[in-house]
């Protein structure tokens, strides 16, 4: 595949790769009503030069479009180099989906599994959560706000895409939420395993959601600005991302968290919420 550049200015281009014909053009018309571009695929191979031809900011992929294994095609987009890990690909199935089935559309790469029927606005809100860090994240590359050796943003960098997400949530009445991670300290006969930085941004790289900001903000401090997620949702996230990043940065022990949230409804500041977050990890 070769890469083409999206062009900032126009509107987001989704690729629907659906073989149902009737689901197809219905998802199309809500794709275009919600202000979405629009190119089709019925199966594998028009996939495939679509992508090639296209370079779209976003994928809604139909789950069972080539020959099993199951989620096979979508792993195959992901290995592939010139397919930004940015895209985000939306799995569809007929059929309501097993807590495995979406375990496994996850480990091949995409970032949702949904039944059919869709919820449209619910789509839509999603998509334009998911698209809007694509191209930020292709936007900041391009402007060296995003360290190229973790992948990571740097502080210009959390800073302008921490305003985006909250201008987004305001305009959309969405909550934000922030959390900011930190290795715990080694005591003293155990340094050799205290909080490698380096190590601890690759994972963090790994272990994180694109849809998500994820910034290094200190030696060994990482703040994640998480769109669509109340309260509730950023202390499962701390949960679920913290073991994960430390299992893979191999530390011995849990990562310490302080979290802040801005209810749905108003238009947060960033930088409130990463300093509450801030404050909150002090207090631990």
């Amino acid at each position: 595949m070769t890469a083409r550049a999206s062009q900032p200015t126009s509107p987001p281009l989704i690729l629907v790769a659906i073989r149902d014909e009737t689901f197809r053009r219905a998802l199309q018309s809500v794709l275009v009503a919600g202000g979405f571009r629009v190119a089709s695929a019925e199966d594998a191979d028009s996939t495939l030069a679509q992508v090639q031809r296209e370079a779209p900011d976003g994928v809604l992929l139909d789950a069972d479009i080539a020959q099993p294994p199951q989620f096979a095609f979508c792993r195959t987009l992901r290995a592939d180099p010139a397919f930004s890990p940015a895209i985000p690909i939306v799995l569809t199935s007929a059929a309501r989906p097993t807590h495995t089935e979406q375990l496994d559309a996850l480990r091949a790469g995409a970032w949702e599994l949904r039944s059919d029927p869709l919820d449209a606005e619910e789509m839509l809100l999603r998509l334009g959560v998911y698209v809007q860090a694509k191209r930020a994240m292709d936007r900041l590359t391009a402007d060296g706000l995003v360290d190229r050796g973790t992948g990571l943003y740097n502080a210009a960098g959390l800073a302008r895409r921490s305003e985006e997400l909250a201008a987004f949530s305001g305009r959309h009445g969405l909550p934000l939420s922030c959390a900011v991670f930190r290795a715990a300290p080694a005591p003293p006969q155990d340094a050799q395993h205290g909080g490698d930085g380096d190590q601890l941004a690759g994972a963090f790289k790994q272990e994180g959601r694109i849809s998500d900001a994820i910034g290094r903000i200190g030696p060994d401090e990482f703040a994640v600005f998480a769109p669509a997620t109340d309260v509730t949702a950023i202390a499962r996230l701390v949960e679920r991302l913290g073991e994960k990043v430390r299992v893979r940065a191999g530390l011995p022990r849990p990562l310490q968290a302080g979290v802040s949230s801005a209810p749905a409804g108003i238009r947060p500041d960033p930088q409130q919420l990463l300093a509450r977050a801030r404050g909150a990890l002090e207090a631990r």
